[in-house]
């Protein structure tokens, strides 16, 4: 039992950028899809200047407890694209549910 043998028989060649590209490229996305694509890009970005407007206290003093140093706010940035990924993955369910009643519905209607 040759194990490079064995290796070329089950070897499978990658699937080509064009095969890819045709297979995504029949789906279309509806209104409440692309609106929560979108609103995803924004909210990325957004937490990114969320992240610097708002820093984190790096260093304090002992006296006063005020911050010596602040630091780019990271938990905050992950936190809201954390909330901000359930949001749109909901708008981009129901956008889903919606197609696929709508194909159900075509389906029906070609059948009557």
């Amino acid at each position: 039992m040759n194990m490079f043998e064995e290796i070329e028989r089950e070897k499978q060649d990658l699937p080509k950028l064009k095969n890819i590209t045709k297979e995504v490229s029949h789906y279309t996305f509806n209104g409440y899809q692309k609106f929560a694509i979108a609103v995803f890009l924004i909210c990325f970005c957004f937490g990114i200047i969320l992240g610097n407007l708002f820093p984190a206290c790096g260093t304090s003093s002992n006296f006063y407890g005020t911050c010596t140093t602040t630091e780019f706010n990271f938990s905050l940035m992950v936190f809201f694209w954390f909330i901000s990924f359930l949001v749109c993955l909901f708008f981009y369910a129901i956008g889903h549910i919606i197609s696929l009643l709508t194909s159900i519905d075509e389906q029906l209607r070609k059948y009557k």
